[in-house]
């Protein structure tokens, strides 16, 4: 009896171990958990794609009461020391502290930088298309101020205004020396009034957009221009009030100047010459006691064979010869025959005549005093406007070839235009 016993208990130890072979065919006949069927023996069907192997289920824990070694090998296998993970630590030369700020610094980083990139390639391009602005707009002021010589108030159309005063004034000086003539008055004036320049045109131009050298030139020119034309409207209002000074002394210069029908020899000329006074070295002469000097003295009509001409025409008749030309000492006294002094001669002879040259004495004895000093400075205004005016000639040819210079550069590309 205690013999199957025992036999029993070895029987069923063998089968809890796992080491009798019955058991072994019966597990493998089971089915599986989830329906399928377990593969004969020596059949190893590999699973489906992406599908694990099943694991084994893990072996029951047998009751120690019935089985103590089973269960003592079943705590071992289940409490089998694994080796733990192999940690590699990696010394990067930074603080641990400092890997996290790094990272977010890196974010930061890929963000900003194409922003400042864009930003950047803004702010040049903006810079170069203001800078090429600027250009082109010195450009367009260059051309504005040189324009036509029919565009008013433009350099080339000023330019000629002012060569047209200073050929008028070249002309007053051949002719008059400057002295006061109705009719050079008059172009004297019409040439102010179109030396009005217009301000608003000139200056509107962006001067600073132009060479500070160029600009220098555009604003010295225009106020030479000014400066002229407020000469000219200053002699014009001071005229305007010598008028009636420099009428009568017209009125006298007239009327002490000899007329063609007068005397055609001495047509255009004062009345008045010079008498040389000296005694006769014949004690027996009735010169002989005559005074030494030079005598003021008034001219007349000319002496045609040793007699005053009469005819009215200011020459002799038909067939006669002038022998000289009459003179007197007093404004009442009949004229005498006197003979007009030679020239190249080293010493003039007495009772010779000798005209007078133009000068301001001579025109003051004439014309009176209040004439002449309103003329003298109608002379002294007209010959500083004459000095400026070629001054601003001269500027004007400068400043064109400047502009002209400048307005045929080519013009820069700008993004914005």
């Amino acid at each position: 009896m205690s013999d199957k016993k025992g036999s029993r208990d070895i029987s069923e130890l063998k089968q809890r171990l796992g080491l009798k072979k019955g058991a072994q065919a019966q597990t493998g006949s089971n089915p599986r958990a989830n329906g399928g069927v377990v593969p004969p023996p020596g059949m190893n069907l590999p699973p489906p794609p992406g599908v694990h192997p099943p694991q084994p289920p893990p072996p029951v824990m047998p009751n120690a009461a019935d089985d103590p070694f089973g269960a003592m090998n079943h705590m071992a296998a289940a409490g089998q020391v694994h080796r733990a993970p192999e940690i590699v630590i990696v010394n990067d030369g930074k603080p641990v502290e400092n890997v996290g700020s790094s990272g977010t610094g890196a974010k930061v980083a890929k963000i900003a930088l194409p922003i400042v990139v864009a930003l950047a390639a803004g702010l040049g391009i903006g810079r170069i298309s203001k800078d090429a602005n600027f250009y082109n707009d010195g450009l367009k002021d260059a051309k504005a101020l040189l324009g036509d010589d029919k565009a008013p108030s433009t350099v080339k159309a000023t330019k000629k205004v002012v060569a047209d005063l200073e050929r008028v004034l070249d002309e007053m000086n051949t002719k008059t020396k400057y002295r006061p003539d109705p009719g050079f008055e008059k172009q004297l004036a019409a040439i102010a009034l179109k030396l009005e320049v217009n301000s608003a045109l000139v200056y509107r131009a962006k001067q600073n957009a132009l060479d500070p050298v160029l600009s220098g030139q555009v604003i010295a020119f225009y106020s030479g221009v000014a400066e002229v034309k407020n000469m000219l409207d200053t002699h014009a209002k001071l005229s305007a009030g010598d008028v009636q000074f420099l009428a009568t002394g017209k009125q006298k210069a007239d009327a002490n100047t000899m007329k063609e029908t007068e005397n055609a020899a001495l047509a255009n000329q004062p009345k008045y010459a010079i008498l040389v006074s000296a005694p006769s070295s014949d004690k027996d002469s009735k010169d002989a006691n005559a005074e030494f000097g030079a005598k003021l003295v008034e001219l007349g009509p000319p002496f045609c064979n040793k007699k005053e001409s009469k005819n009215g025409t200011g020459k002799c008749a038909e067939g006669e010869e002038m022998t000289g030309f009459g003179y007197r000492t007093e404004p009442s006294a009949l004229f005498l025959e006197g003979q007009p002094a030679g020239g190249g001669q080293d010493s003039v002879p007495a009772k010779k005549l000798l005209t007078l040259l133009p000068n301001g004495i001579r025109d003051s004895l004439i014309k009176g005093g209040e004439a002449t000093a309103s003329e003298l400075y109608y002379v002294k205004r007209l010959t500083e406007v004459a000095k400026r005016t070629k001054k601003l000639l001269d500027e004007a040819n400068k400043l064109g070839e400047r502009l002209s210079a400048e307005a045929n550069k080519g013009s820069r590309f700008s993004f914005f235009l």
